[in-house]
């Protein structure tokens, strides 16, 4: 029994050997990786070194920083704190040795995850949120099972390539897809991550696919979510130690206009669009960040990119009335956004909003309703049980958030959203606790009290706003009229290991008036346990 286990720790060690030497600075950890239920759980205890940066994903050298300032931080002296500086080799010669591995000549690792996901839905699926509530074979299937290949260069120090494919056996209810069916099966497979990264100083270059977020929650993000497929995209960033700034330009899936699903007349139209986003963040001290910005979809017949709004230099703002600008210049959806993350003592607090469209001309405001979305969410440390903490959460959209009267400028990809999970017309507030039993196990539960109005991301044509000032909120429609309402609670268990990563997640949703109109209400429930095992990953 002593040999099995000596083994068997000499097996992790290893583990943990080669995957830090498949660090490399520049790459960006996988948006889904628990790492980031290990940093929030951080964040939640008052711990301000968390504040890696508003967007995600993060690359491996600010994760590093913002664990070597945690050292200092009594607030974040923990077991998840130790668990993730042994898996960063922070403090560790390791470290160094994976600098001067990539230093100065080429090194490149490689390895793959299989990951199995079993799915029980009772009554149906209520999963993602911003899609109406489906019967059970619409549902996850009961069986899925992923098989990821991930491999990196490293050119040197300061560029960096990473290729990541993946084969998905049942991609139904599976919003971040974006290939077709392979041949005649229900599975895929396609490349969900593949991008450069180079870096002179402060400056950073990232180009190709990738899942972001920007400011928010793990994927979820009033301004740009990581709900919808990847994107294929380029970022030109600056990282000092007080500022940041982020300016993105990419392409979002073409929408094809005709008089079958939309309000127009004659022959259809295809419009290739491409999606636009800046953020600046501040840091004044370690305990407050503020970051602003703004965002943009832009339809264009023809296809094209319009260099006055790749330009990071320039307000889309200005740059929309400048008549040099171009076609689509005029036909952006445009919106800006604010962020406020602190500590004050040891609750951590952040709020975020979302402007769409406010109407300053009197005239206007009689018949157009501003569109704006809020989130706020405060956690506080409790010390009953060991890394335990506290929070509540609202959010709120207004009822034509993200939408347009023609479906080219809907805030949307693949008719997935590419804001917030609760589409247009939705609020949920929320209460939630985590405990952390050991650095690597995480217990949360949380009961949300949940309403979504009659409007979709997906409907075509999209609603009209006009004269839509004063009327109730939640939305209803003629053949939707009814506001849906929901209480879910959700129990779940995350076990955070760099190899062998397992969740496990219960939730149940007492909900009435199901998809808008008035039935019985009814309750649903689901049941989720995926596993991976990761041999050699690199992340």
């Amino acid at each position: 029994m002593k040999t099995l286990l000596a083994a068997g720790l000499s097996v992790l060690s290893l583990a943990a050997a080669v995957r830090a030497l498949a660090q490399h600075p520049l790459m960006t950890v996988p948006i889904d990786d628990p790492i980031y239920v290990q940093l929030d759980g951080l964040l939640h205890r008052g711990c301000e070194a968390a504040f890696v940066s508003p967007n995600r994903p993060f690359m491996v050298s600010q994760i590093r920083r913002a664990l070597e300032k945690a050292k200092g931080m009594p607030r974040c002296a923990s077991k998840v704190l130790d668990e993730l500086q042994h898996r960063f080799a922070v403090g560790d010669s390791a470290s160094n040795f994976v600098r001067d591995s990539v230093e100065g000549k080429v090194a490149a690792h490689g390895g793959v995850e299989a990951t199995v996901r079993l799915t029980g839905l009772a009554k149906g699926e209520f999963y993602p949120l911003w899609q109406d509530v489906k019967p059970t074979s619409d549902g996850d299937p009961p069986f899925n099972f992923i098989l990821t290949g991930r491999a990196w260069v490293g050119l040197t120090q300061q560029a960096l390539i990473v290729v990541q494919a993946y084969g998905e056996t049942d991609t139904r209810n599976d919003p971040t897809v974006r290939a077709q069916p392979f041949r005649s099966t229900s599975g895929v497979i396609d490349f969900n991550e593949a991008y450069f990264v180079g870096r002179l100083g402060a400056f950073y270059l990232d180009f190709g696919r990738k899942r972001d977020a920007w400011i928010g929650d793990g994927t979820e993000s009033l301004v740009l979510s990581a709900n919808a497929p990847p994107m294929d995209r380029f970022i030109i960033s600056a990282i000092w130690n007080k500022w940041e700034f982020h300016g993105l330009t990419g392409s979002i899936s073409d929408v094809t206009l005709d008089s079958a699903t939309d309000s127009v007349s004659g022959p259809a139209q295809t419009y290739h669009r491409m999606f636009i986003a800046h953020s600046l963040t501040f840091r004044p001290t370690p305990k407050i960040e503020l970051t602003i910005g703004e965002t943009g979809v832009i339809p264009r017949v023809g296809g094209g990119l319009n260099l006055a709004f790749a330009n990071p230099l320039m307000v889309y703002q200005v740059t929309q009335h400048d008549q040099s600008s171009g076609q689509g210049a005029a036909d952006a959806n445009l919106t800006a956004f604010g962020s406020f993350r602190f500590v004050l003592w040891a609750a951590t607090l952040q709020a975020e909003i979302l402007i769409d469209d406010i109407q300053i001309d009197p005239q206007d405001r009689k018949l157009f309703p501003d569109l704006l979305g809020w989130n706020f969410k405060a956690t506080y440390p409790i010390p009953l049980l060991s890394g335990s903490s506290v929070g509540v959460q609202y959010r709120r959209l207004s009822s034509f958030t993200y939408l347009e009267p023609f479906y080219t400028k809907v805030f949307q990809a693949y008719n997935q959203p590419i804001g917030s999970e609760l589409g247009p017309g939705a609020d949920m507030a929320t209460g939630l606790f985590e405990v952390w039993p050991s650095g690597r196990l995480q217990l949360q539960g949380s009961l949300s009290r949940w309403r979504h109005g009659a409007l979709r991301i997906d409907h075509r044509p999209p609603a009209n706003r006009e004269g839509q000032v004063g009327a109730p909120y939640p939305p209803v429609t003629p053949d939707r009229p009814d506001v849906q309402g929901a209480w879910l609670g959700d129990l779940s268990a995350t076990w955070a290991h760099p190899t062998f990563p397992v969740t496990l997640d219960f939730a149940l949703a007492n909900i009435v008036n199901v998809n808008n109109v008035p039935v019985p209400s009814g309750t649903y429930a689901s049941l989720r346990l995926t596993g991976s095992y990761r041999f050699h990953y690199p992340w």
